[in-house]
């Protein structure tokens, strides 16, 4: 329930970005303010139109609130209909999961909406300009942004984000860890 569509049309890209509509996942991270976290890349760093869509719901306009490219992190904000409470995720904002701990990433691969893939986490990489949870649970296009949900817990350890598509690579997929996304949420929170 706490998870969406997200869907971003870019008519004019700034360097790095891509013209076009990019189709992409999020969850809600504050119910009260009706935050959304995702990907950077699924929102752009250009002027976008942002829409956001709930299970069975149609498409409404969102508003980028934070967009971190460096993290590859964005926060966005959608408002509640009326008479509609948006339930949030629970976030593992502490502790790292440990290597083979088993996780479910959950998004929209090739517009298979709302559904999940299994797989462990198999390490922590920063061989990609961040620390990343490195997972062999199949990240694909559509993905991104969703969450990464730890299969014992219940709770978002990470935010999908990509995956290796050389020709060798199999299931090498990368998630932005709860634990550095946490702190970027709770400094835009307190307002900083």
């Amino acid at each position: 329930a706490y998870t969406v569509r997200v869907k971003t049309s870019v008519p004019v890209p700034f360097a790095g970005d891509s013209r076009g509509t990019l189709i992409g996942a999020g969850f809600v991270v504050d119910a009260r303010r009706g935050w959304i976290m995702t990907n950077a890349h699924v929102v752009s760093r250009s002027p976008a139109r942002v829409q956001v869509a709930f299970h069975n719901g149609e498409f409404s306009p969102a508003r980028k609130i934070y967009v971190d490219p460096f993290l590859d992190l964005a926060v966005i904000e959608v408002r509640p209909e009326e008479g509609r409470a948006f339930p949030a995720a629970e976030l593992e904002c502490r502790d790292l999961p440990a290597m083979g701990h088993p996780v479910g990433a959950y998004g929209h691969p090739w517009r298979f909406y709302y559904t999940g893939t299994r797989g462990i986490v198999s390490g922590v990489t920063s061989r990609y300009r961040t620390e990343y949870l490195q997972t062999d649970a199949p990240i694909n296009n559509g993905n991104s942004g969703g969450p990464l949900i730890s299969l014992v817990g219940g709770k978002i350890v990470g935010i999908n984000t990509a995956g290796l598509k050389e020709p060798r690579s199999k299931n090498s997929n990368f998630a932005v860890s709860m634990k550095y996304a946490c702190r970027v949420l709770e400094l835009l929170q307190e307002g900083r």
